[in-house]
């Protein structure tokens, strides 16, 4: 039985239909994407279930005894705790008594021999109902989820307040994913990830977490490894599909195909009956007319699959540059206490797609930045070829002046006429009064339209983009790879969204912990190459020496050794955790022993409790990392195997 059942689920907002008559169950363990255009209502039918919105008609049921779990797309999390604290109170209890122990921690730490006794039984009181309410666990989970979803250690103990929207929602998901429920309800969960942390996010629902799951996600990437059916909303209606999105968009081109021959036949035949009907009124034969225009209003009318709205992105022909674009000359970027890059020498060539690759924060936007003229390198040269004519699309649309309207804003730096100013906002969707809309009213998604608009209007031949799907819907997304990937210019663009950069690039740069790497070759030959850490080249355009071809035998005996060495570690790892939770509970016992308090000061043991809890927390990060890379390399005995 499901534990979710909808049941003819209708919404709308004014004359805008949502969904109608929509049914959809959701089984125990099973993992469905829902996807559909920006504004079909799948955060709506997210928060119906959940109960923070009604439906028009018809009903959710959820079993008795389910669990849900709704990370939003704006969180909410205690703004008076730090991180690490915020996500492990997973209960009002649970966040008083780890916010107490702290205090009377660091009380301790500076007490006299006299308050000390009465410190130290009142922490041993807290540490017991701590220890009660699982928090030792919560607390080295926690920890491990956070930096699997790419905090660093450093970060752990900054006050909520002062967290970015983006870190806000990565916590907010820590503390879900901690929660563990029954079903998580995940509307844009990978959004503010990097790869490695979507790669973590990826494992952890497939190999850590045993309950069901409905995620609204446009990064198909991160789908294709997650979910077994995929859930579309589509003019008002939902429509199911088996398997992953790529098996999805199969299985949806079929059912197009299918829809464009059913509408071609049917308009054939409704050009037939129209046609009898005006001979039938022409001879005057007015019963036979009556029936069939009868006839044609019975017909149920199929749609036109090309009247779709979607962006249609399509680039000028870009006018032709130097054969050499770009070159940087040992550029190097730091901040103080963190080296962003250093020498990093490129040389791009005319036509060349470039995708920047790296953790959140390791520099890609700013090497963009820098490139754009917007920030300066700390040293190193950047040159520019013979009639370079670069364009940054930015990964925040700070740059759109809120007060003027969607057609002020295309014309404000291109040199268009107002009808040809209209005919491409038509492109991206603005059509009639939308482009008389105030930029200070649109959505994130109409935003990120409106400034890929202004790129297209000025006819570049060097694109610097910036993250340049992240507010676009899947259909969005494929017609702007699509144009991307026709255009005749050059682009470097920094992206999360492997299957652009799968799509789009020919190179790869990859910047990560203040060092650099530049592959050639599709997204997914860097990852194969990176996952072997095969020397990468420092310049994309320098040729490139013949690679001895690794016999498939060969490889089939280092992966197998590489296994054997990753589960040996696994296992000295679980030795060393099991013996360190035993010494945890023993200080536990004894913090928690008034003898302790009257044969003298707690303070050593208190120490020794919180060394031990940080080296486990290190334990458990390691463990899944080992854990990640065993399943990784599983899968890659599995290819080697086909």
């Amino acid at each position: 039985m499901p534990l979710i059942t909808i049941s003819r689920l209708s919404k709308s907002y004014g004359t805008h239909t949502l969904f109608e008559d929509a049914s959809l169950g959701v089984s125990e363990s099973e993992r469905i994407a829902l996807i559909g255009a920006n504004g079909s209502g799948k955060t709506t039918l997210l928060r119906i279930i959940y109960g923070e919105q009604t439906a028009d008609a018809g009903s959710v049921h959820i079993e008795q005894g389910c669990t849900l779990g709704y990370l939003p797309q704006e969180v909410d999390l205690p703004q008076v705790a730090d991180l690490h604290l915020a996500v492990m109170g997973v209960t009002p209890e649970l966040l008083a008594c780890a916010g107490e122990m702290k205090v009377l921690e660091r009380q301790m730490a500076s007490a006299t021999a006299q308050q000390a006794d009465a410190i130290g039984a009142r922490l041993a009181e807290v540490n017991h109902k701590f220890d009660g309410l699982h928090g030792f666990d919560y607390f080295a989970q926690a920890k491990a989820i956070l930096l699997g979803l790419g905090f660093e250690e450093s970060e752990l103990d900054k006050p909520v307040r002062t967290l970015s929207g983006g870190q806000k929602t990565r916590a907010a998901l820590a503390r879900l994913l901690l929660l563990s429920p029954d079903v998580l309800l995940l509307d844009e969960p990978t959004n503010h990830l990097d790869i490695r942390a979507s790669d973590w996010l990826s494992d952890f629902l497939n190999n850590r977490y045993n309950g069901a799951a409905l995620i609204v996600s446009h990064d198909r990437y991160f789908l294709d490894g997650v979910v077994s059916k995929v859930v579309e909303i589509e003019n008002a209606t939902i429509s199911s599909y088996p398997g992953n999105y790529s098996q999805f968009a199969k299985l949806k081109a079929a059912k197009i195909e299918e829809q464009r021959k059913a509408y071609k036949e049917q308009q054939k035949e409704i050009k037939r009956i129209e046609e009898a009907i005006q001979t039938l009124f022409s001879h005057r034969k007015f019963t036979r007319r009556d029936s069939k225009i009868k006839e044609l209003e019975k017909i149920k009318r199929v749609a036109d699959v090309d009247s779709q709205r979607t962006i249609s992105a399509q680039f000028n022909q870009a006018i032709r540059s130097g054969r050499d674009v770009l070159r940087l000359i040992k550029l190097s970027k730091s901040y103080p206490q963190k080296e962003l890059f250093a020498d990093l020498s490129l040389l791009v060539e005319r036509g060349r797609k470039v995708g920047i690759v790296g953790p959140n924060g390791s520099g890609k936007s700013t090497l963009l930045k820098i490139i754009a003229g917007l920030l300066e390198a700390d040293s190193g040269e950047l040159i520019f070829g013979h009639n370079v004519e670069p364009v940054y699309f930015a990964q925040e649309f700070d740059h759109l002046v809120r007060s003027r309207t969607v057609l002020e804003e295309l014309l404000a730096d291109a040199d268009l006429t107002s009808l040809a100013a209209r005919n491409l906002l038509a492109q991206f969707l603005f059509m009639g009064d939308d482009a008389f809309k105030l930029v200070d009213a649109l959505s994130g998604g109409e935003q990120c339209r409106l400034a890929l608009a202004k790129v297209l209007a000025r006819s570049p031949n060097l694109l610097l983009l910036d993250e340049p799907t992240n507010h676009l819907d899947i259909r969005s997304r494929e017609a702007l790879e699509d144009a991307l990937r026709h255009y005749n210019g050059t682009i470097l663009m920094a992206s999360h969204d492997r299957y652009l950069l799968n799509t789009v690039a020919d190179e790869i740069l990859e910047i990560a912990d203040g060092t650099w790497h530049a592959y050639p070759g599709s997204y997914s030959s860097y990852t194969e190459k990176s996952s072997q850490h095969a020397p990468a080249d420092q310049s994309i355009a320098q040729p490139t020496a013949a690679k001895p071809t690794i016999r498939p035998q060969s490889q089939l005996r280092e992966t197998e050794k590489l296994l054997r060495d990753l589960s040996r570690n696994r296992s000295a790892l679980e030795t060393e955790i099991e013996q360190l939770e035993h010494e945890a509970e023993a200080l536990t016992a004894a913090l928690g022993d008034p003898q302790t308090y009257i044969d003298g000061s707690p303070g050593d043991l208190t120490r020794d409790f919180n060394k031990a809890s940080e080296r486990l927390a290190e334990l458990y990060a390691n463990w899944e990392r080992v854990c990640e890379e065993i399943s990784q390399t599983q899968r890659t005995l599995e290819e080697i195997a086909k």
